[in-house]
């Protein structure tokens, strides 16, 4: 194996220095290329006004290359940086310059008209760039993920990659003083010339890599059970794509074109679903019946049955070109989900047909990518997905009268969809405990729903209370356990934080003897604790304890390490040592503190006061030697204090000790970690810890893997508290669930609910639409 002359970490910074020093070199080619291509562009324009805009734009373009030469490193240094902070970021916020394959359905709303283009705009460029240089990208991604400490290529955390390089090319194409029309002429070829400079930096870059030693990463797909990161499934799904599920009682699809046959016939036409038509749809727009259905009144009802499905091939297919790029299905994959059943397809087309106002026609394609998403997510369960897909008639109704299910998160038939996927994933597998009652529960919501009159948000609110009502954990005995887990760890919480500072003030103690490990480690761990819960108690945030009695004890203490003083003064040693200890034991009863622990620091003090007394006036008296032994057992520096918790609220809580190390009797992990404590074996995890309430995962526990949920995570992010079935609850600090998931005993199974997953893709089939939909204009 070859030895990198630089580490990985060096290699990469050396890698973004060497990308930015070509960057006015790759600049001046791509100015005198497009100013090349512009020119003979128009020696083949009749039009003369045409011609005219062209030279005037190759104009433009010379007179200002100066200012593209030497601003593009800038501002691809900004472009980087935004990346990064977006990464980091818990939520990204709205931008205008993303990727397709993050389009977001939430943030659609949030956008103005001329943002929406922008984005459209953006993400054509994005695509052309990225089609000239994909030979390029796939060996130097590989390599540049290598040199960022990952073991498995991640192409987004490529701060190079395409859509980042046009991005700061198009900012700073935006930033000059020219027109909308000037730019367009100059992306027209410049996106395909942009692409083809890439390619040769990226092949450039690799070499570069390639002779530091080096070596690529391997490319993988991240299943199912590892979760998925919001807005980025498509690209991460397993090697196949699943056909939908076939439901008893429905006839198979009429025979006709296959969808490949299909999306032939009609990729001249425009698209139903673009992304500022989903825009408007969101914001409302569409409400009023002055608005005639163009869109959809040229197609036939039978046309409509085959073209319905068709909108859903951009998407797959790119997700499916990913995945041939990294040899991990055949072509032969492509399109292997057929169109939705033909009962569902005509009605779809009927309602279609029917519709009075485009906002209509829209909900009712935006309802059917839907259901078609969420019927084939790989998360939920087969008999899950079937009742689901099974249920589209009654979504299709509401569409119709009442289009603002999709612009309100709290509606009462999303919020029905939302809740029978959310509680479908705490069901492993459907021998998992309390599937065959949540199974037949749903059975009852799909007949119910396969009524015809059930069509108003009235009628789904109903629907919602029932499902809530039988599904709820919100029982007295959940809530009581509940509060019970939240109150220890919040307890927890605050001792401990208000431990390591006390610990900070014993040590910084003129009269503070550091000559002992075992005594040093007590006084700085279990005494801290005593006196951080008596603290907390005169400030009011906690109950019982004598306020300032076991502080005036560590006084005491303090006075009795000192041999050479206590020697003076054995009489008043004598006197101190009864109460003294009787101290001491009521301040660990009041933490719960396991007496078999305490031991070895008796022993040692015992030992302390016995040479104090048995001392020789007049001589010094000798130190008592350490025992390594027993001083292993404690934590010595305040600064890594570990969180500790009373067995009464480590069972409350269900607390869960550091896999690495089950015999330490702090606990595992430390509330406070010094910087560089994180495991290197995966970058990934370092850091902040990406997980949101409601996110599930599967836990090794007690030999078994459970399903859980993120119930609860502390105000200062330090504890997270997962529960199972039955209410069982998974507490740990953040260390801990960072090992628990570097070991794979946590695995991710879902971070983003299922229904804001199909919308966000129909976020991204709409987006990929338009930006087909720009092209052929």
């Amino acid at each position: 194996m070859t030895n990198p002359t630089h580490a990985p970490g060096a290699a990469f910074q050396s890698c973004l220095e060497a990308a930015l020093k070509q960057c006015p070199f790759l600049i001046d080619r791509w100015t005198s290329r497009l100013a090349d291509a512009m020119y003979e562009r128009s020696l083949g324009v009749a039009d003369s006004w045409e011609r005219h805009q062209l030279q005037d734009a190759i104009s433009v373009l010379k007179k200002n290359r100066l200012s593209i030469e030497q601003g593009f490193s800038e501002r691809l240094k900004k472009a980087m940086a935004a990346d990064g902070a977006t990464k980091s970021a818990s939520k990204k916020p709205v931008q205008s310059g993303r990727p397709l394959s993050s389009v977001s359905f939430d943030d659609l709303e949030l956008m103005g008209d001329s943002q929406v283009q922008q984005a459209v705009e953006t993400a054509r460029l994005q695509q052309l760039v990225k089609l000239g240089c994909e030979a390029g990208l796939s060996s130097f991604s590989a390599r540049l993920s290598t040199a960022q400490g990952l073991l498995m290529v991640k192409v987004d955390s490529n701060p190079l990659r395409p859509e980042i390089m046009a991005l700061a090319l198009l900012e700073l194409l935006q930033s000059l003083p020219a027109s909308a029309q000037t730019r367009a002429y100059w992306l027209l070829d410049g996106a395909r010339i942009m692409g083809e400079e890439l390619q040769s930096l990226y092949v450039f870059l690799n070499d570069f890599l390639a002779g530091q030693g080096i070596a690529p990463a391997a490319y993988g797909v991240i299943g199912a059970a590892q979760g998925r990161a919001s807005g980025a499934w498509l690209s991460e799904k397993t090697e196949h794509v699943p056909p939908a599920p076939s439901f008893s009682g429905q006839a198979d699809i009429p025979k006709g074109l296959t969808a490949q046959e299909n999306a032939s016939t009609h990729a001249g036409r425009r698209p139903l679903l673009t992304l500022d038509l989903l825009h408007h749809l969101l914001i409302g727009d569409y409400e009023d019946a002055g608005h005639e259905v163009t869109s959809f009144s040229e197609f036939g009802t039978e046309e409509l049955v085959h073209q319905d499905f068709s909108h859903t091939v951009p998407v797959a297919l790119d997700a499916l070109t990913e995945l041939e790029e990294k040899g991990l299905v055949s072509a032969s994959a492509k399109l292997t989900r057929p169109p939705p059943s033909a009962p569902v397809a005509y009605l779809r087309a009927r309602l279609k047909t029917d519709a009075k106002t485009l906002g209509q026609s829209l909900a009712i394609e935006v309802v059917g990518l839907m259901i078609e998403q969420v019927a084939s997510d790989e998360r939920l369960l087969a008999p899950v997905q079937q009742m689901i897909a099974s249920a589209e008639p009654a979504f299709l109704r509401l569409a119709v009268t009442d289009p603002r299910f999709f612009s309100d998160k709290s509606h009462p038939a999303r919020r029905l969809l939302d809740a029978i996927t959310r509680a479908s994933l705490g069901y492993a597998n459907e021998n998992a405990a309390g599937f065959p009652e949540f199974l037949q529960h749903l059975r009852e919501v799909a007949v119910l729903l396969g009524n015809e009159r059930v069509s108003d948000s009235d009628d789904f609110a109903s629907l919602l209370r029932d499902f809530e009502r039988r599904q709820s954990r919100n029982t007295p005995e959940n809530r009581k356990m509940q509060r019970l887990a939240v109150q220890a760890l919040l307890q927890a919480e605050q001792r401990n934080l208000m431990a390591v500072k006390i610990a900070a003030e014993i040590r910084a103690r003129p009269d503070f003897i550091d000559d002992n490990r075992i005594i040093t480690a007590f006084l700085t761990g279990p005494w801290a604790q005593v006196m951080a819960r008596e603290r907390l108690a005169v400030l009011g945030k906690t109950s019982g304890g004598s306020p300032s009695a076991f502080s005036l004890a560590l006084d005491d203490v303090l006075w009795s390490l000192n041999v050479e003083q206590a020697t003076r003064h054995r009489r008043r040693l004598l006197k101190l040592i009864p109460d003294l200890i009787e101290s001491l034991r009521q301040g660990l009863l009041s933490i719960d503190f396991p007496a078999e622990q305490s031991r070895p620091f008796f022993d040692e003090l015992m030992l302390v006061h016995q040479a104090a007394l048995k001392a020789v006036s007049g001589l010094p008296a000798q130190p008592v030697k350490d025992s390594h032994s027993l001083g292993k057992m404690f934590v010595e520096n305040s600064a890594s204090m570990p969180l500790w918790l009373a067995p009464s609220e480590v069972q409350d809580s269900g607390f869960m000790n550091d896999p690495d190390d089950p015999t330490q009797p702090w606990s595992a992990a430390s509330l406070l970690e010094p910087e560089g404590s994180g495991h290197s074996a995966s970058a990934e995890l370092n850091g902040k810890i990406e997980l949101d309430l409601g996110d599930w995962v599967d836990l090794l526990v007690d030999m078994q893997w459970l399903r859980a949920e993120l119930t609860w995570v502390s105000p200062l992010g330090t504890l997270f508290m997962f529960t199972s079935q039955g209410g069982r609850k998974h507490s740990m600090t953040s260390r801990v669930l960072r090992n628990l998931l570097t070991l794979d005993l946590v695995k991710v199974v879902s971070q983003q609910g299922v229904v804001d997953d199909a919308l966000d893709s129909v976020a991204r089939t709409a987006m990929q639409n338009s930006v087909h939909d720009k092209g052929r204009s």
